[in-house]
């Protein structure tokens, strides 16, 4: 299994040339943003996922196509293959991009920032167990034990291929069909990756590396 972290603030010519390899969807879906900061962390977090996607399957990154379910998770087309599964997630100017051979993946990032409203949240998506030990820590504990649920519940419906819904306490820890790897992929951020089946090796790089020639 492959993780990758993207730094998604990048050069002009950058960004430019990560915008020719997007589809008319996507660059529609950039446009709908109201910043330009905002608009140009979008294309390059796709821009990028496909130049790997591209790297892994020796295709032209404006080639690659996707297909998309019902909760709106991305595949690739079927004329790719399915060997290739992956999940694409941002935070304000970092992504993480989760890449494996045949087996489904999800995973979810945040920025660790005050959540003043995490308490609520907790009580709408978390377990009472869940709830009772974030309530036990020391306030400056609760944000990032918070962002450490939060982001495995969002990896694991991610990989499921479902959403997180309201009353929903996804026992991460009791689902044995998966693992589940907390990433720190950049300082002030926190990730999880959840991935179906064992014995998995988590091998990391941030964009710009060479990528391995095997998964």
């Amino acid at each position: 299994m492959h993780r990758w972290c993207v730094t998604l603030d990048v050069s002009p010519a950058a960004s430019a040339s990560l915008y020719a390899t997007l589809s008319e969807d996507e660059r529609d879906r950039s446009a709908r943003f109201r910043f330009e900061r905002d608009r140009r962390r979008f294309t390059v977090a796709r821009g990028v996922l496909r130049e790997l996607l591209g790297r892994y399957l020796g295709a032209d990154p404006g080639e690659i196509r996707f297909a998309y379910n019902p909760f709106g998770k991305p595949a690739l087309s079927p004329e790719f293959g399915s060997r290739i599964k992956f999940n694409l997630s941002h935070s304000a100017g970092c992504a993480l991009i989760g890449i494996t051979a045949g087996a489904d993946i999800g995973g979810d990032l945040e920025r660790v920032r005050a959540q003043p409203e995490h308490a609520e949240i907790a009580r709408r998506f978390f377990s009472p167990a869940e709830v009772d030990e974030l309530s036990r820590l020391p306030g400056h504990l609760q944000t990032q034990a918070f962002l450490r649920y939060w982001t495995k519940k969002e990896a694991y419906v991610k990989a499921c291929g479902e959403g997180l819904a309201d009353g929903a306490s996804t026992d991460v820890a009791a689902a044995p069909r998966w693992s589940v790897y907390t990433v720190h992929p950049a300082p002030d951020y926190i990730g999880a990756l959840v991935v179906e089946g064992g014995g998995w090796r988590l091998r990391e790089w941030h964009w710009g590396s060479l990528i391995s020639s095997s998964l």
